[in-house]
């Protein structure tokens, strides 16, 4: 399991990036399709609260195919370019701040090491990158027998490092595992065709009678199966929609199953992808070099947008002034003609908390 780079949940909608499962193409759809049921449904139960994340990235695969959970996660690309401040204040606390931007637009650099492992013929089943108790880690899967893992570790591991010191990312360890497909043979759940089969015809029913539906899901696990429709808050007919659902539920002996419609903003989903767009511009750099000290970036659009930086400093007179100067480096940043364009004149917020969660900006 890989995780993202993260966001924030909200009372309205799930942000649509989230902790995210990597999958290799040989491991079946459906069981694909069971784990998410299952993590969309704890996802759901969330607390509003937003939350501090895990930042990382995954391999750049072609087939591969993303589960998202819990809170958001954003793949991060770039950074910031360097900035004259606004004040000869500001300017003194610059000179403190190391240099900004020198990946800007520059390839994430999960993609580069996979497709570098790639090219040189490894078979590599996930690579990311991950932040867990206090360690942020470039985590390698790799595909084979013990033999052939023993075999590549070392060069492997050779490449991953020169690549990291080339962007002289010096915060990242590398852990390597070894993935043996056999261990997840997919063993089918027997009701699971036919809740696909209910799912269809709730489907066929609600188009036919012209509801406005974003997206329906049916699954679970023994007894907490249920169907879940996600609709715009601006849909009138809730209590038809269920009705349409029960009937479907009803005519295959289903009448137990549950219903739960979730409301969705569909403004605040689509500020939720701008945002997170915008994210991917903001951080990969900052995440890398140790001398930033930050640990994780996310955002949140509730109720206004924010970008949310957690480092690893102290509470202290020093640790602010660095604060407020790695604020004014992001909003020049922000004030380029590129993000203008993204950010059309929304208002936004650039809050930096120190290694307990406490504002230091």
């Amino acid at each position: 399991m890989k995780k993202r780079f993260n966001s924030f949940m909200d009372d309205s909608s799930l942000e649509k990036l989230n902790e995210e499962l990597v999958w290799n193409s040989n491991r079946k759809q459906k069981q694909k399709q069971r784990l998410l049921e299952a993590i969309d449904q704890l996802e759901r139960s969330e607390s509003v609260k937003p939350e501090k994340n895990i930042f990382s990235t995954k391999r750049n695969h072609p087939l591969r195919n993303v589960v998202y959970c819990g809170i958001a996660l954003v793949i991060l690309s770039g950074a910031f370019v360097s900035s004259a401040f606004v004040s000869p204040a500001m300017a003194q606390v610059a000179a403190k701040i190391p240099y900004l931007g020198q990946l800007f637009k520059q390839e994430p650099i999960s993609d580069v090491l996979y497709k570098e492992l790639e090219k040189e013929g490894y078979k590599i089943d996930s690579l990311g990158q991950t932040y867990d108790g206090g360690k942020k880690q470039i985590e390698i899967s790799v595909i084979g027998s013990e033999k052939y893992f023993k075999s590549v570790k070392d060069d492997i591991h050779k490449i991953v490092r020169n690549k990291l010191k080339s962007r002289h990312y010096d915060s990242y360890k590398v852990k390597m595992t070894r993935y043996d497909p056999s261990q997840y043979e997919y063993k089918p759940n027997p009701s699971q065709e036919k809740y696909d089969k209910i799912d269809k015809e709730i489907n066929t029913e609600l188009k036919e009678h012209n509801y406005h539906v974003l997206s329906t899901t049916i699954g679970g696990f023994d007894q907490d199966v249920k169907v879940e429709l996600e609709v715009p808050d601006t849909e009138n007919h809730i209590k038809e929609v269920k009705q349409i659902v029960n009937n479907v539920l009803a005519k295959n002996k289903e009448e137990k199953i549950s219903i739960k419609v979730y409301k969705i903003n569909l403004k605040k989903r689509e500020q939720e992808g701008k945002w997170g767009d915008i994210i991917n511009e903001v951080g990969e750099d900052l995440v890398g070099k140790e001398k930033y000290h930050v640990e994780t970036i996310g955002y949140s659009v509730h109720a206004e947008p924010q970008l949310l930086i957690y480092t690893s400093l102290s509470h202290s007179e020093k640790n602010k002034q660095f604060a407020n100067g790695l604020e004014e480096a992001i909003k020049k940043f922000l004030q380029t003609q590129e993000m203008k364009d993204k950010i059309k004149g929304e208002s936004y917020k650039i809050i930096i908390y120190d290694n307990r969660e406490k504002k230091l900006n």
